[in-house]
């Protein structure tokens, strides 16, 4: 039996406890740009059966449309409306900083249209305008990191008081074809640890999963599509990632459920204090 398999069957005899289901998307829901066995019957049956969904992702680098297309392409219909991505907390962000409107400087991608462009601010991705700017955005994927890099924590080491946003705090995440790729918080915290070393500590501001703010959001919208107040130990979080899925679910109050079917292995279940409530592994 495949894991979502297991999970559906699980979740059949225990329906009667749940509201609704959040899952995360990339290794869970499909990998490879293919859906993930048994997710595509499962996302069925919740919505035939009027359970609430939502889609929590990490992933800030492509935007709402660009992540629903990859959905869609694998089978799975989604409303734009029920999906979450880290980097929609910029919003906040840039409201609380003050930072709309202002120009901020963008290390990789941050989604097509850009995040940061929906959350008010105006982007930069030149280096030689980094100075000019009023905060450092980390985004992904493809960029001169060792220059970008550099650039980074020597305007750092002058201005060590400009914010430093990371909408993923992710470490990695699964790469195609097996293997992974460094995320924006592997960066980031590689950029704190320089920075450290050097005697000038920064804190960067992540936004994204596990950290709370971002499943507040994401609950308010869920509870503001379904018309009514949804308890969170009535919430199943579903996701692949102890450092992520599980911790910021459990810590925002929902039960959890790890599928070992992207980042998170059988090994690293002894060794991390952090536990699911279900652990589903298939067989």
């Amino acid at each position: 039996m495949k894991v979502l398999e297991s999970l559906q069957g699980w979740f059949e005899g225990r329906r009667g406890e749940f509201d609704a289901v959040v899952f995360d998307v990339d290794g869970v829901l499909i990998l490879d740009g293919r859906p993930v066995p048994g997710s595509l019957e499962f996302v069925k049956e919740l919505r035939e059966r009027g359970t609430e969904l939502s889609l929590l992702t990490n992933d800030g680098n492509h935007s709402i449309a660009e992540k629903n297309l990859f959905l869609r392409r694998a089978g799975f219909e989604f409303g734009d409306g029920e999906i979450t991505s880290c980097a929609h907390g910029l919003v906040e962000a840039a409201a609380a900083l003050g930072l709309t409107g202002k120009a901020v400087f963008v290390a990789g991608d941050l989604g097509k249209p850009s995040y940061a462009m929906a959350a008010g601010m105006s982007c930069v991705t030149e280096i030689e305008s980094l100075s000019e700017c009023a905060a450092i955005l980390m985004g992904e994927d493809s960029y001169d990191w060792q220059t970008t890099i550099d650039a980074i924590v020597n305007h750092l080491i002058l201005h060590p008081e400009t914010p430093f946003i990371v909408p993923n705090p992710d470490e990695y995440y699964p790469r195609r074809g097996g293997g992974i790729h460094v995320a924006a918080g592997g960066t980031a915290r590689f950029v704190a640890q320089v920075m450290a070393a050097y005697g000038r500590p920064i804190a960067p501001l992540f936004l994204g999963k596990p950290f709370r703010p971002i499943f507040a959001h994401n609950h308010a919208v869920m509870e503001q599509r379904a018309g009514r107040r949804l308890e969170p130990r009535r919430v199943l979080m579903a996701g692949d990632s102890l450092a992520s899925d599980v911790r910021g679910g459990r810590d925002f109050g929902y039960r959890t459920a790890l599928l070992l079917t992207g980042v998170t292995r059988e090994h690293h279940l002894e060794n991390d204090k952090v536990k699911a409530d279900w652990v589903f592994e298939g067989y």
